[in-house]
């Protein structure tokens, strides 16, 4: 139960000068009011209730051991708190989608000016409505093959552009675009803006999407938002924007709240992350590909000087005896060759000389009958001038011999 917070030294000359300058003496302080409304709410007979009855959403535990879920009923939402030491009491499993009956106090938080339940125990009382209407709505897309996993389209290894369908002024945007960016900087973003929940939601999330599915350079689209309460993520589970997700001709991420936040616009998608933050594993990370990549340099510089090393010695080798092989059968060739050309050679010149040698002969025979005969003719020639001699003598002798006679 809230108290009004007593007025420091300051804020008491402080309020006296605005009500002066106000014309009023109806001001007050914003933990003053809070205090009061406090009181209000928690002290009022007409806010007690024995139970309240909604839809759980938003459930989850903090990290001090509260449980915090957001109870809902059409259009309106109020928090509820389960203290750690309250847990064990509380005999409910608390799911987002059960409709429960909770009993507790009203508490007005002065400090960020929030009304919540304090819960004291819960009560299941059935599937809420709006956990009736996804299962209806999972059962006819899965009916019509917008779940099966044979219908998902590989997303490309390397996109150039893609289209990011989410509210332009959302951390959602903030964090998909850097996560983007930080695993490649090169890659071209078009973002999309529309609402992301509410009446208009729907329509501008399917124009969107079908704009982005007609762009001949879109080659993702990633349609994104934040976590909020159950009743925040409903428009992602309507079954016209997932048949708008099911025929684009263009692959489609989803990155739609927490991790554990389950949408069908998310089982329609050709791929579901987790949070807007793990969009950016949809693109190569540029740095660990430069890396992998200067890796991949090193081990080929490393496997082609090996290769080579080893090609090289097995070339050197077969070089060595491709060249002994070849020289030999070369030198065997010339040295056959050789030899025909020796007998060739020899052949011709001893037949040449052979020939030369019987044409000398033939000539040294002729020479010496010429010769011979030369000589029996000079002999002749000498005996008959010898002769002649004698027979001149004779004839002188006889001359004498008559003349002396």
């Amino acid at each position: 139960m809230g108290s009004e917070s007593a007025p420091d030294e300051q804020a008491v000359p402080r309020r006296a000068v605005l009500q002066d300058r106000l014309g009023t003496e109806a001001v007050t302080f914003v933990d003053t009011l809070g205090a009061e409304i406090a009181t209000v709410v928690e002290d009022a007979p007409a806010l007690t209730f024995d139970y309240v009855v909604g839809e759980v959403s938003d459930h989850g535990v903090s990290s001090n051991g509260h449980v915090h879920f957001d109870l809902t009923h059409g259009d309106a939402t109020i928090h509820c708190v389960c203290f750690a030491s309250r847990r064990s009491t509380v005999d409910a499993d608390l799911d987002d989608g059960q409709q429960v009956a909770v009993t507790g106090d009203l508490s007005y938080y002065e400090a960020n000016g929030s009304l919540s339940v304090i819960v004291a125990d819960v009560v299941t009382v059935g599937t809420g409505q709006y956990q009736q209407t996804y299962e209806r709505n999972r059962a006819i897309l899965a009916a019509d093959g917008l779940l099966d996993p044979e219908t998902k389209r590989a997303l490309p290894t390397s996109p150039d552009r893609i289209g990011l369908v989410t509210s332009a002024e959302s951390d959602a945007r903030t964090d998909a675009v850097t996560s983007l960016r930080n695993r490649h900087r090169g890659v071209d973003i078009v973002v999309h803006d529309t609402p992301v929940q509410g009446d208009d939601a729907m329509a501008a999330l399917m124009g969107a999407v079908s704009e982005l599915d007609d762009a001949a350079r879109v080659d993702v689209i990633v349609v994104t938002r934040g976590g909020g309460a159950d009743v925040d993520l409903r428009v992602f589970n309507e079954t016209p924007l997932c048949r708008v997700l099911h025929n684009t001709s263009t692959p489609v991420v989803v990155a739609v709240g927490h991790d554990a936040d389950r949408t069908l616009a998310g089982a329609v998608a050709d791929e579901r992350v987790m949070t807007p933050t793990d969009v950016g594993r949809i693109v190569p990370d540029v740095t660990a590909l430069a890396e992998e990549c200067e890796t991949l340099r090193h081990r080929l510089d490393t496997a082609y000087a090996g290769v080579v090393e080893d090609r090289l010695g097995t070339l050197a080798g077969r070089l060595d005896r491709a060249y002994r092989d070849h020289t030999a059968t070369r030198l065997m060739t010339l040295r056959t060759d050789l030899d025909h050309a020796y007998d060739t050679r020899v052949t011709q010149h001893l037949t040449a000389l052979d020939e030369r040698l019987a044409t000398a002969w033939t000539g040294f025979e002729r020479q010496r009958a010429h010769r011979q005969q030369t000589d029996r003719y000079r002999r002749q020639r000498r005996r008959l001038v010898a002769a002649l001699v004698v027979l001149g003598l004779v004839v002188v002798i006889l001359a004498l011999v008559l003349i002396l006679s």
